[in-house]
């Protein structure tokens, strides 16, 4: 279904290796036990212009990161590529159009949490902490009755669908997996998604 696939996304650098968006595909692909190669380009001045322009001269429309790549056919940007791959196997999606709008709606949500985050990532001490005593609380607050509405451990109930990847993943990049004494149903959650059996062999190897 996925022959010789290749997730390609950027190193930063001075930062922990699973920071930002490839790394809800990463682990989508593990969970679902897709075999593939992972790609990492260093994000700097000296080698990323070049190898952008070599995208573009390749007629990949976006000529950025994350994509991958399947028999030399490059699909790009996080989310749609997490549909595609849930499309393709007829898992971690809704099964009516409501949900569907709400997972929907979730994963925009959860895009605007990224790029809160994304503006620390350089940021001084003191922008990191006002990130973290509003921003950050709000959407964790907002999360938390997300979690709770359908008793969990996921968004949906019981099945997991691919905005939950987005949000383990924004609370992974906030470094607060283990500090979720306030958040009681975001704790169960993460809890749950880090036994799931390929994503827990996955994190042994971080």
């Amino acid at each position: 279904m996925f022959p010789n696939l290749t997730l390609h996304y950027f190193i930063v650098p001075g930062k922990r290796s699973t920071i930002g968006r490839g790394e809800n595909i990463k682990l989508l692909l593990e969970d679902a036990g897709i075999e593939h190669e992972y790609v990492r380009h260093h994000l700097d001045k000296e080698t990323w212009p070049e190898k952008k322009k070599a995208l573009e001269e390749s007629g990949y429309y976006a000529a950025t990161l994350p994509y991958i790549e399947i028999e030399s056919q490059k699909f790009g940007q996080t989310v749609p590529i997490m549909r595609y791959i849930c499309n393709k196997l007829g898992k971690y999606m809704a099964t009516n159009d409501e949900d569907a709008q709400y997972l929907d709606a979730l994963s925009d949500i959860s895009y605007d949490w990224h790029k809160k985050i994304n503006q620390t990532y350089f940021s001084s001490l003191e922008v990191r902490q006002a990130h973290e005593a509003g921003d950050m609380v709000r959407y964790l607050e907002m999360f938390e009755k997300v979690y709770s509405d359908r008793e969990g451990p996921y968004i949906l109930g019981e099945e997991i669908t691919y905005p939950d990847f987005l949000i383990y993943h924004l609370i992974d990049d906030e470094q607060q997996n283990k500090k979720l004494e306030a958040y009681p149903n975001l704790n169960k959650f993460v809890r749950f998604f880090e036994e799931r059996s390929n994503i827990k062999k996955y994190l042994a190897t971080l």
